[in-house]
């Protein structure tokens, strides 16, 4: 749910296309005006086909002085047809004004979005760089408060975020003591917060879902295994809205699930959370456990890119590393990402898997341009929110500070940077990135105005955007000529 250079591509393809038809429509209004001459040149090249091929060799000579008295023929006739230059010029015109008239045409779906764009564009505009820099951050409640464990939002949530209005806080089971006390902390962070702001959980179903252990719903949902296993599609279906709606009624408005991963034959560790080892069936369940949660107002995230499907050690310990290729993920995570793109998922994942095969070295997937800007954006079209798997992972803290990781996640092409170590040193670093010109200010706005457009997606008066319009073209095309 969005990169601006594909929609204007979409755009621009579109328009092609229209133009294309109009050219169509003008040409065929030449049509009956020149059909007198294309069949006198089609005769005349028909003779001299005849000529060349029964001529003898020593009649040659004389089939090109034929040859060339035809040409002249041919171009005196064009020359003094005055109606056809005439109607040539017509339809040079026609053309002209259909092109000009297609450039101007918006469709509804374009005006909505360039509202929406316009009001992001407000905020985004008046925002300083540390407020978009924190506004590119997923961060837990407790490392802006301080606070141990936060189940409450008061003065050291809104101290919190005033100085630092990240752009969304994670959630989980400790959180929760019962659903009044969540949904009343829920309610006043979001009045604390000076922008639009995402309050997220991540539950993936089960008996250790958050929604269940927290006792936001009576009844544990199904786990993803056993939804592979046995209830298939309607039972997908029936995990998203039983979990959208728990979250829904509590305040929140983000849940970073399902798992996307397709198991290797159960030797990945990822296997007890995942949906099983076929592609087809994981990319249908995922599609409709992420549908039942937007049926409930609750935005899902497709998570894993690359999956964990080969991988042994959980990055939540280690490097974790796949032996699989480029064309192995074209077999499998692609299909995923295809149906996101149709989908319009709001949230994508990208996991901290390396994978030396396609890049030669050990570096996440997380932290590589390849696999967030080359494929996902590039190749494979994804325009929404991308975001990285938690930087406070082994897979990460081991081998990278938290400011040079949050610059490399950026500078890779993410929108979000999820859950680092130390968010102040992490946000530091991505200010300092900045201000030497290592991150621009405009790749920062980038991802803002895909954060922001989904934020605000519900804050536009559209049918107002559009009766205003349809207004002015009126008054535009009932104006008297000057």
């Amino acid at each position: 749910m969005f990169n601006n250079q594909s929609e204007e591509a979409a755009k621009e393809e579109a328009r092609k296309k229209k133009r294309k038809k109009a050219q169509l429509q003008a040409y065929s209004i030449l049509a009956a005006g020149v059909l007198a001459l294309v069949l006198l040149i089609v005769g005349i090249c028909s003779g001299i086909g005849f000529v060349v091929k029964k001529v003898n060799a020593d009649k040659t000579e004389q089939a090109s002085e034929n040859n060339n008295k035809a040409n002249e023929e041919n171009e005196q006739t064009v020359s003094g047809d005055g109606d056809v230059e005439e109607e040539t010029s017509d339809l040079a015109a026609q053309i002209a004004e259909a092109n000009e008239n297609e450039e101007n045409e918006q469709t509804d779906e374009e005006l909505m979005e360039e509202a929406l764009r316009n009001y992001v564009g407000s905020f985004i505009d008046s925002m300083s760089i540390e407020e978009k820099v924190a506004g590119m951050f997923f961060t837990t409640p407790e490392s802006i408060t301080g606070v141990g464990t936060v189940v409450a939002a008061g003065s050291s949530t809104s101290s919190a975020l005033m100085n630092y209005p990240v752009g969304g806080l994670l959630y989980d089971t400790k959180n929760i003591r019962d659903a009044a006390q969540f949904r009343e902390m829920i309610y006043n962070t979001k009045t604390f917060s000076k922008y639009a702001i995402f309050l997220a959980l991540a539950d993936e179903g089960g008996e250790n879902g958050p929604s269940f252990s927290g006792g936001l719903i009576a009844e544990p949902v199904l786990s993803q295994p056993e939804i592979g296993g046995t209830s298939g599609v309607a039972g997908a279906y029936s995990a998203g809205i039983s979990i959208g709606t728990a979250l829904a009624g509590a305040g929140i408005n983000v849940n970073f699930a399902p798992v996307s991963d397709v198991t290797d034959g159960g030797n990945s560790f990822i296997a007890p959370r995942a949906y099983g080892s076929d592609a087809a069936t994981t990319v249908s369940l995922t599609k409709n456990m992420i549908k039942g949660m937007s049926d409930q107002s609750v935005y899902g995230c497709l998570k894993y890119f690359p999956g964990h499907n080969d991988v042994t050690v959980d990055t939540a310990r280690g490097r974790g590393t796949s032996k699989r290729t480029k064309e192995d993920l074209e077999k499998c995570e692609f299909e995923l990402v295809k149906m996101a793109v149709e989908e319009k998922v709001p949230f994508l994942m990208v996991s901290h898997v390396s994978m030396p095969e396609i890049t030669g070295d050990n570096t996440p997937a997380s932290l590589s341009e390849i696999f967030i800007t080359d494929m996902l954006r590039n190749e494979l079209g994804y325009e929404g929110i991308i975001v990285t798997d938690y930087m406070n992972k082994a897979a990460i803290t081991k081998y990278y500070k938290h400011a040079d990781a949050a610059v490399m996640a950026i500078q890779a092409g993410a929108d979000m940077v999820m859950l680092p170590s130390d968010f102040k040193k992490a946000y530091a670093g991505v200010i300092a990135a900045v201000e030497a010109g290592d991150i621009t200010e405009e790749r920062l706005d980038e991802s803002l105005y895909r954060i922001f457009m989904l934020k605000y997606k519900n804050s536009v008066d559209y049918s107002a955007v559009l009766e205003n319009t349809r207004s002015e073209e009126e008054n535009q095309n009932n104006a008297p000529e000057q």
